[in-house]
């Protein structure tokens, strides 16, 4: 029984499973070796459908976008990284059944297993209820990663190049901006912005207005990062 306060799987995916199996199954570790198999297999199948449907959001939503920055912004978010943060953040280690010798010397899942597991798990979601279904719980779990990113034509904006340039060298890393202080009249009302990433604030800007104000502060980090 698992203890109070244990997220249900349905905070993890939105998709109600038709063949309960499946579930079991993409949620059962190798160590477990039992005779209906484990989540080797869906997590073979889970990594394809998830790279699928990271690659025509991005195509869809940056169309000025080229193929470089739609690849790098891809796999910014499809790298192990970046997946076990997901599954964690949605607690699927309390859903992961384990050999009870593995558990003994790994209490905790390892991030290779939280990663397989949530691969498996859309994998499992794509065969019980198609492409529909698995991009429905894929949007949900990488929404931050994806709405995160921002690419211009050739990317040359200095958000975009920014976030190019923390998924080449912190994987799964997105910048993160703060809103700060406006200052002056209304009339000639200035913004103010910081942008941070993995908790180190890199730059701050300001503008006429919020975006201004974020672009500048991209530039300002970049500036200092080269």
């Amino acid at each position: 029984m698992k203890p109070p306060g244990t997220p249900t799987i349905e905070s993890i995916t939105p998709h109600r499973f038709k063949n309960a199996h499946l579930l079991q199954l993409a949620l059962t570790h190798s160590s477990c070796e039992l005779p209906d198999g484990d989540n080797q297999r869906l997590e073979f199948l889970g990594d394809a459908v998830l790279d699928l449907v990271i690659a025509e959001t991005l195509f869809h939503k940056f169309p000025q976008a080229d193929e470089g920055a739609l690849d790098r912004s891809r796999a910014g978010i499809v790298n192990g990284k970046s997946i076990a943060r997901a599954a964690a953040a949605k607690g699927l280690a309390a859903h992961l059944v384990v050999g009870d010798a593995h558990r003994l010397h790994h209490p905790a899942p390892s991030k290779a297993m939280l990663e397989d597991a949530l691969e498996a798990l859309i994998g499992a979601v794509y065969l019980d209820g198609g492409i529909d279904a698995a991009r429905e719980t894929i949007l949900r779990l990488f929404h931050e990663q994806i709405e995160a990113i921002e690419l211009g034509a050739g990317s040359q904006n200095p958000k975009g190049r920014l976030q190019e340039w923390s998924q080449k060298h912190h994987a799964g890393e997105v910048p993160a901006y703060e809103t700060l202080p406006a200052e002056g009249p209304d009339h000639d009302r200035r913004y103010g912005a910081a942008v941070s990433l993995a908790g180190q604030e890199l730059g701050r800007g300001s503008g006429r207005s919020k975006k201004a104000a974020e672009a500048e502060a991209a530039k300002a980090a970049l500036k200092r990062l080269e």
